[in-house]
C-alpha cells in the first residue's frame, strides 16, 4: 500500500470496521526517511499511549532474528498490541534469518505486529510475506494534501496552487525539506503564503539548480545561465560542486543519447536516477548531438583536472565552463 493510504487502514484495523484486520507483518520502505519514521511513528499509535514505553521496541537486525522473535512473542503489557520495530534491514540480510522471520511469519503471535524497516531495493529480497508501505517520494497532489493539512494547523495559512508547485520544485518533494519550508514560511508569511515568499526563503535542491542550468545552456539562454549561477555563489554552494555536480549531470546526458533505445526503468536503474528524474534527463539531452554532448563532457573534466592541480582558481572555472558550454 501507499503511503498516504496507511493511516486509514491502520484506524479502521483497530477500530475492526468493515472487517479491516493488521497484518502479522509490514515492510516499510522507500527513499524518503520522513515517509519511513511517520510511518513507524502511525504504528506506535496503535498503542494506549499510558503503556507505550513498554509495548514499543525496537530491535536492531544485528542482535539476531530469535531475539527479535523473541520479543514479537512477549505478551503485550497492559494492552492488547505488542509493537516491534527492525529499522535498519537491508538485502544482505542472511538466509538464516530470512528462514526464521519466515517461520514466524506463517504462525504470528496475534497480539504483536512486526514492521520492517529497509533500505530501498531490500524489500524485494526478503523472502517472507508482508504488507509492503511504500515511502518513497510522493508525487505532487500528494504532497500538496499533506501540505494543507500542516497550514490548517495553527498558526493557520493559506497557500495558491503557483506557491505550491514552486514549494515542491525546489524540495523535488522531499518531506523533510517540505516540513522544515512550511514551518519557516509559515513564521514569515502573515495570511497567504506565496510564489514569490516560497522563491525567497526556499533555497532550490542543487539537483533542480543543475537540471535549470543546463537546461538553459542547451538553449543557449545565456541571461538565464547567468542567472542559475548567480545563485549558486549566493546561496554559498562551493564552485568545485558545482563543477562536479555539472560533470555527472553532462555524463548522466551522454549516457542518455548513446542509449536511446534502452527502457526507462533500466536506463533509470544504469543511471542511478528515478524515473521523473530520467524524463528532465531525456528532454535536455535531446537538444544536444552526441558530439557536441562528448566535447561537454571532455571539457568539464579537464577543468576539474585543472582546478584541482592548482592550475585554475575554481571560481573562475565555474564562470568559464558556463561561459564555454554556451557555445560549445
Amino acid at each position: 500500500m501507499k503511503f498516504t493510504s496507511l493511516r486509514e487502514h491502520l484506524q479502521a484495523a483497530k477500530a475492526q470496521s468493515d472487517g479491516a484486520a493488521l497484518f502479522p507483518c509490514y515492510v516499510v520502505y522507500g527513499d524518503d526517511a520522513w515517509l519511513r519514521q511517520t510511518a513507524v511513528g502511525m504504528f506506535r499509535g496503535l498503542l494506549d499511549p499510558d503503556y507505550d514505553s513498554f509495548n514499543f521496541t525496537r530491535v536492531s537486525v544485528a542482535d539476531g532474528a530469535d531475539v527479535i522473535v523473541d520479543t514479537l512473542n512477549t505478551y503485550p503489557v497492559f494492552d492488547e498490541l505488542r509493537v516491534v520495530v527492525v529499522p535498519d534491514v537491508s538485502d544482505k540480510l542472511s538466509d538464516a534469518d530470512k528462514e526464521t522471520f519466515a517461520a514466524y511469519v506463517a504462525h504470528p503471535n496475534p497480539a504483536a505486529v512486526f514492521v520492517v524497516v529497509c533500505e530501498e531495493g531490500a524489500e524485494k529480497s526478503l523472502g517472507f510475506k508482508a504488507e509492503k508501505v511504500d515511502c518513497n517520494k510522493l508525487d505532487e497532489d500528494s504532497v500538496a494534501q499533506m501540505v494543507s493539512t500542516m497550514l490548517a494547523q495553527t498558526p493557520a495559512r493559506r497557500m495558491g496552487g503557483a506557491a505550491l508547485h514552486e514549494l515542491y520544485t525546489r524540495t523535488r518533494g522531499d518531506m523533510s525539506r517540505v516540513v522544515c519550508e512550511i514551518a519557516k514560511l509559515k513564521a514569515y508569511c502573515d495570511d497567504e503564503i506565496t510564489r514569490e515568499a516560497v522563491c525567497e526563503m526556499t533555497t532550490p535542491d542543487l539537483d533542480v539548480q543543475i537540471f535549470e542550468l543546463s537546461e538553459a545552456v542547451s538553449g543557449k539562454r545565456a541571461e538565464k545561465s547567468l542567472t542559475v549561477l548567480d545563485s549558486f555563489f549566493k546561496d554559498g554552494v562551493r564552485p568545485m560542486t558545482v563543477l562536479n555536480l555539472l560533470y555527472g549531470h553532462y555524463r548522466k546526458m551522454l549516457h542518455v543519447e548513446l542509449q536511446k533505445g534502452m527502457p526507462d526503468n533500466e536506463l533509470a536503474a544504469l543511471l542511478g536516477v528515478k524515473t521523473g528524474a530520467l524524463y528532465h534527463l531525456r528532454r535536455v539531452s535531446g537538444s544536444y548531438s552526441q558530439v557536441r554532448l562528448k566535447k561537454c563532457v571532455d571539457y568539464i573534466h579537464e577543468l576539474q583536472f585543472s582546478v584541482l592541480t592548482g592550475k585554475r582558481n575554481e571560481t573562475s572555472a565555474l564562470h568559464e565552463a558556463v561561459l564555454t558550454l554556451l557555445n560549445i
